[in-house]
C-alpha cells in the first residue's frame, strides 16, 4: 500500500515492566517506532495499564513524541490490553490516512489478556508486536500480611505475618523486614521453596494509638516494585452516638440501647445520654448516629445543626413512642420516612411479632443464616403505626403487615425510624438474645460504619462517602460534621486532590504504590490519616503468551474463532459446528435425492427408446 500512516504506538508500563531491563528496552523501543515517520506519517503515543491514556495526540512531530517518551513513568498499576486496543481502534477509525498500524510494545504477561476480550482493530489495519519479556523471569514477592490482634492487659497487641512468593525454579534465602512508624522492628530470615511460599512471623507488638504506617521489605530483586506490602495499623475505629432522652424519662428508658453498645467491638461504640433539655449544638459535631428516644427533633439552631449534620453524614434513629408530630417542623417532617398514625395496643393478644424481616438489607443480613437468631420470639405489646409512602424503605414488618423499620436516605446520612420502644415498656425485644447484634447492626448501618482497611490496591478508587472511620477526625478538627469538612488526600509522589465526603468530589483513584495521607485544611502534613496502597499481587506472575495469539484475535474477521494452541474449542464453538455439518448432511440427501429420481427417468427413457426400436 502506498500513502501517509496512521501509526498508533501502544507501550505498556505496568509495573511488570520494571523487571530487569524491560522498560529501558521498552522505551527504546517507542523510539525506533516514531524515528521513521515521512512525509504525512502522524503517531500517537499510548501508555497503558490498568487503563490506556494518550500521552499525545495523533502528529508528525518528532520532538514531542520524544518529549512524552522521555517523560514516561512506570505505572504501579497490573496489565490489561483490551482497553489499550479499544483506544488505539478508536484512534484508527477517526483517521483519513489511508495506512493505518498499530505497534504494541509489552512483555505480554499472559494474566492481562482473557480470550473472550471482545476488541476488533479497523478493517486492513496492520499490528505488529515489540516483546521485550520472553521467557518466565525468577521473581520473589510479597504478596500478603496479615495482622491478628489480641490482648495483653490493658493493650492491645498485633501480630503480623507476612507471606512471600517464589515464583522462580530454584529456593531463595531472603530477608524480610517489618517497619512500623518508619522505624525497623525486626527481621526474619526465610528461606522461599522454588514455586513456593514461606511466611515471616513476626514477634507481637503494641497496637498504636494513632493510625500508623507498616511496611513488610524483603530483599530488592529483579522487580523491586512487589518487593514491599505497605499496611496501616489503627486503634480500634470507635462509632460515637448520642443517645437523646426526654427531660423526664422512665426508669431505664435509655440503659437497654446504651449499654447494648457500650459493650461493642469491632466497632466499639462511644455512648453519650443526654436530656432534651441539654442539647447544644456542639454536641452532634463528629457523631456517627444520633438516637431520638421518644424526644421530638429540636427546633431553632440546634435542630438545624442537626439536619446540617444527618445531610452531611450523621445517622439518625428516631423512636417517636407516643410524641404528637403535628408539633414537629416542617423541615423535621420532610426528613422522616414515614408519616406517623395513632399507637397500636395489642396487649389482649399477647403483642404481635416482627414477621417479615428484610434479610438482604444490612441490618438484617447476619441473621441470615441459619440459628443466628431468631426474631420471632420477641413479643410487640404495643407500636406506632408507621404511614410509609408506597410502602417504600420498609425493611421489617410486623405480623399484621405493620411496618416495623423504615428508613430513608437524607443527602450523606441515613434517617431511620423504630415504631416500638427501645426499653422493654412496649416490648420484650431488649430482653431477647437477638437484641444486642441487631442494636449493633443498626448503630453501624445507620452510622455508615465501613471496615477500617489496612490497604488498597493500585487503581482502587477510594469513595470517602463510605469510609467514615477516615474522615471522623477531621469534623472534629473543623468542628463541623464529619461528611461536610473540606480534606486533602496527597499522592506519594505529592500530587494533592481535594475532596469532601458528602459533595460530588468524594472519589479518588488510588493509582500509586506507597502511602497516600489524607489531611484537614488545618492539619499539619505528617499528621493526617496514612492510606496504604499496594501493587496487584496477580502482576507479580510473568507468566508469558505468544502475541502472535493476540495479534491473531484483534486482526481477525468479524465473527472469526480464534484459538491458541492447544486450546480446546469452547463447547459452543463445537454446538455451531455441529449445525452446520446437519445443513451440509440435509443438502446432500437433497442431491442424492435428485440424482436418484433423475436416474430413474433417464432410465425409463433409454427402455422406450429400446422398445420403440
Amino acid at each position: 500500500l502506498l500513502g501517509a500512516r496512521e501509526r498508533v504506538v501502544l507501550v505498556d508500563r505496568s509495573y511488570s515492566m520494571g523487571y530487569a531491563d524491560h522498560w529501558r528496552r521498552a522505551l527504546d523501543a517507542a523510539r525506533a517506532n516514531t524515528s521513521d515517520l515521512a512525509g504525512n506519517d502522524r503517531a500517537t503515543i499510548v501508555f497503558f495499564a490498568n487503563d490506556p491514556a494518550a500521552a499525545t495526540d495523533p502528529t508528525a512531530d518528532r520532538a514531542r513524541l520524544e518529549r512524552a517518551i522521555a517523560g514516561a513513568k512506570l505505572s504501579s498499576e497490573g496489565t490489561r490490553y483490551e482497553p489499550a486496543l479499544k483506544l488505539a481502534a478508536q484512534i484508527l477509525s477517526a483517521s483519513n490516512l489511508p495506512r493505518k498500524e498499530v505497534v504494541m510494545i509489552s512483555d505480554f504477561q499472559r494474566v492481562g489478556w482473557a480470550r473472550r476480550d471482545d476488541v476488533q482493530l479497523p478493517a486492513g489495519t496492520a499490528m505488529t508486536t515489540v516483546d521485550v519479556g520472553g521467557a518466565q523471569g525468577a521473581d520473589l514477592a510479597v504478596t500478603q500480611v496479615s495482622t491478628d490482634r489480641d490482648r495483653a492487659g490493658d493493650r492491645d497487641r498485633v501480630t503480623v505475618t507476612a507471606r512471600v512468593t517464589n515464583l522462580g525454579a530454584a529456593a531463595r534465602t531472603i530477608d524480610a523486614t517489618l517497619d512500623l512508624g518508619g522505624r525497623a522492628v525486626e527481621t526474619k530470615r526465610l528461606t522461599v521453596p522454588p514455586k513456593g511460599v514461606a511466611q515471616a512471623r513476626f514477634s507481637p507488638s503494641a497496637v498504636p494509638a494513632t493510625a500508623t504506617r507498616g511496611t513488610v521489605r524483603i530483599t530488592h530483586d529483579s522487580l523491586p516494585q512487589n518487593d514491599s506490602f505497605n499496611f496501616t495499623l489503627s486503634p480500634g475505629e470507635a462509632l460515637s452516638v448520642l443517645v437523646v432522652q426526654p427531660a423526664k424519662p422512665r426508669t431505664n428508658q435509655s440503659l437497654y440501647v446504651s449499654r447494648a453498645l457500650a459493650i461493642g467491638d469491632r466497632p466499639s461504640f462511644r455512648v453519650d445520654v443526654k436530656s432534651e433539655d441539654a442539647l447544644r449544638t456542639t454536641d452532634f459535631a463528629s457523631r456517627s448516629l444520633v438516637v431520638l428516644d421518644e424526644v421530638a427533633p429540636p427546633g431553632g439552631a440546634t435542630g438545624a445543626r442537626l439536619r446540617e449534620a444527618i445531610l452531611a453524614g450523621t445517622g439518625l434513629l428516631v423512636v417517636p413512642g407516643d410524641l404528637a408530630a403535628a408539633r414537629w417542623s416542617a423541615e423535621w417532617r420532610a426528613l422522616m420516612p414515614a408519616r406517623l398514625g395513632p399507637v397500636v395496643d395489642r396487649t389482649r393478644d399477647a403483642g404481635g411479632t416482627l414477621a417479615s424481616v428484610d434479610y438482604g438489607h444490612p441490618v438484617f443480613e447476619l441473621f441470615s443464616a441459619p440459628r443466628s437468631g431468631d426474631f420471632s420470639t420477641a413479643r410487640v405489646f404495643r407500636y406506632r403505626q408507621l404511614d410509609a409512602p408506597g410502602d417504600s424503605g420498609v425493611i421489617a414488618r410486623l405480623d399484621d403487615g405493620a411496618p416495623a423499620l423504615v428508613e430513608r436516605a437524607a443527602g450523606g446520612g441515613k434517617v431511620l425510624m423504630w415504631a416500638s420502644s427501645l426499653d422493654e415498656y412496649w416490648t420484650d425485644l431488649p430482653l431477647q438474645p437477638v437484641f444486642l447484634p441487631f442494636v449493633h447492626e443498626l448503630a453501624k448501618y445507620a452510622g455508615r460504619y465501613g471496615e477500617t482497611r489496612a490497604w488498597f490496591t493500585a487503581g482502587d478508587v477510594l469513595d470517602l462517602s463510605r469510609h467514615g472511620e477516615l474522615t471522623a477526625p477531621f469534623g472534629a478538627e473543623s468542628g463541623a460534621g464529619a461528611g461536610s469538612s473540606p480534606l486533602v488526600l496527597e499522592s506519594p509522589s505529592g500530587r494533592r486532590t481535594p475532596l469532601t465526603p458528602s459533595s460530588v468530589e468524594h472519589l479518588a483513584t488510588l493509582s500509586e504504590q506507597g502511602f497516600y495521607e489524607l489531611r484537614g485544611l488545618g492539619t499539619a502534613a505528617g499528621s493526617g490519616r496514612p492510606i496504604a496502597v499496594n501493587v496487584d499481587p496477580a502482576e507479580s506472575d510473568l507468566s508469558h503468551f505468544d502475541p502472535k495469539e493476540l495479534v491473531a484475535a484483534v486482526t481477525a474477521a468479524p465473527g472469526a474463532i480464534v484459538r491458541g494452541s492447544g486450546e480446546a474449542p469452547a463447547p459452543a464453538d463445537l454446538e455451531r459446528g455441529q449445525a452446520i455439518w446437519w445443513y451440509l448432511l440435509a443438502v446432500a440427501l437433497v442431491l442424492l435425492a435428485a440424482e436418484t429420481v433423475l436416474s430413474n427417468r433417464l432410465s425409463r427413457s433409454d427402455a422406450m427408446q429400446e422398445g420403440r426400436a
